[in-house]
């Protein structure tokens, strides 16, 4: 007959044998994670390609650069542009947003009402001569009218290009000028400025702008369905600043989504190989705790693909509803599988207590994770806080363990 001490010998060996079972079933485990990565990338690859294909008949983010007036003179029989300086320089963008739907993605568009004014300054004599005036857009196909130019308080005039060639009877030291125009575009709106004074003013009916550029607005006003901002930028504070649009400094406005759900999936599952090892050290001490109590390793394994599934649900539930209603959903769903397997399959109706334990130790971690989610900048901190008190619960439910046996 085997002897007392052979037994709990036995049982201590088959304690270490489920050990390293569960850090194999860990490891095994890092496998979906992975794929998982694979398939948040290819769903926002697929968000992408519908933005791309609105744009494509709606127009692209726009860029709005300040006007230029030049003239042509002949210099060595080749013809030479001779640019006037924009002294005063005024963009009043006016903002309209909408919805596009593209399958279960939706696109924010807007139309863009623009006006600029200001006036140039003439060192020179060009009275008779052909005068340009000129703008530039990112996406001339947004354009749904021509655009106006209205210079030396002459009669406004449509043409049918960005720029306006005209000569004048009467041109004096400082030449005035407005142009007017609408057009269409996507994600964001951005205004060049190149005058020696520069005042922008952008204004629109979207409830979370973000303010984008080389400076943030002097004054803005925020609201629940709109916003204003304004710009005053002299001519000495964009020395040197080099941008995308003909070297100009830019200031402008992002209209794009306030949560990205899948930048928020992907930083949800960075944590997944965390939690299913926080939750699998759970079950592993309640068996070691509860002697006569046996998980089997594919119980186990059941756990953690449920808590992997997690993760799919909160990415395809995000994809029709607003991120937070995803993570609600997807973990209620979670934690009441989770919960009721414990309860009905490992306890078998025998320990309400440790599903209570488990269900609330699920709750937490997940409002954990929520929470890292939304504080991003304080994501380390709370993390390593709530580590710490991991570390000492888990040191509390062992205190009694004999680690020797």
């Amino acid at each position: 007959m085997e002897t007392v001490a052979s037994t709990e010998t036995k049982k201590n060996e088959s304690k270490l044998k489920k050990f390293a079972l569960l850090l194999l079933m860990l490891i095994i485990l890092l496998i979906p994670i992975s794929f998982w990565f694979g398939i948040i990338k290819d769903r926002e690859s697929y968000r992408n390609d519908a933005v791309r294909s609105v744009a494509s008949a709606w127009g692209n983010e726009q860029v709005f650069s300040a006007p230029q007036m030049y003239f042509e003179q002949n210099k060595d029989k080749e013809l030479e542009k001779k640019y006037l300086t924009l002294n005063n320089y005024f963009a009043d963008i006016k903002i309209k947003t909408e919805i596009r739907q593209k399958g279960i993605y939706k696109v924010p568009v807007y139309t863009a009402d623009v006006v600029l004014k200001g006036d140039f300054l003439n060192n020179y004599d060009l009275t008779g001569k052909s005068i340009t005036t000129e703008f530039k857009v990112k996406d001339s196909a947004g354009f749904i009218e021509e655009p106006a130019f209205k210079i030396n308080g002459e009669k406004e005039v449509f043409a049918q290009d960005t720029k306006f060639t005209a000569k004048f009877n009467k041109v004096g030291n400082s030449i005035p000028f407005e142009i007017n125009y609408k057009i269409r575009g996507i994600d964001e709106v951005r205004a060049g400025l190149g005058g020696l004074t520069n005042n922008v003013f952008i204004s629109g009916d979207w409830p979370d702008p973000s303010f984008i550029g080389n400076f943030l607005p002097s004054e803005r006003n925020v609201e629940k369905n709109d916003f204003a901002a304004k710009w005053s930028v002299p001519k000495i504070a964009t020395t040197n600043i080099a941008d995308n649009l003909g070297g100009e400094a830019q200031v402008g406005v992002s209209f794009l989504t306030p949560v990205d759900n899948y930048r928020m999936a992907y930083r949800a599952l960075r944590y997944a190989f965390l939690f299913i090892t926080l939750t699998f050290i759970s079950y592993f001490i309640f068996e070691i705790t509860k002697n006569s109590k046996r998980i089997h390793p594919l119980q186990y394994l059941l756990l953690g693909g449920a808590m992997l599934i997690f993760y799919l649900l909160l990415v395809s539930i995000s994809e029709i509803v607003p991120f937070i209603y995803a993570y609600l959903t997807a973990g209620i769903m979670t934690i009441g599988l989770l919960g009721g397997y414990t309860y009905f399959v490992i306890t078998r109706k025998q320990d309400l207590k440790f599903t209570v334990l488990i269900t609330a130790l699920l709750t937490l971690l997940y409002t954990f994770l929520y929470i890292l989610l939304t504080v991003q900048d304080l994501a380390l901190l709370i993390g390593s806080l709530g580590l710490f008190i991991i570390i000492a619960l888990i040191m509390y439910a062992t205190r009694n363990v004999d680690w020797e046996n």
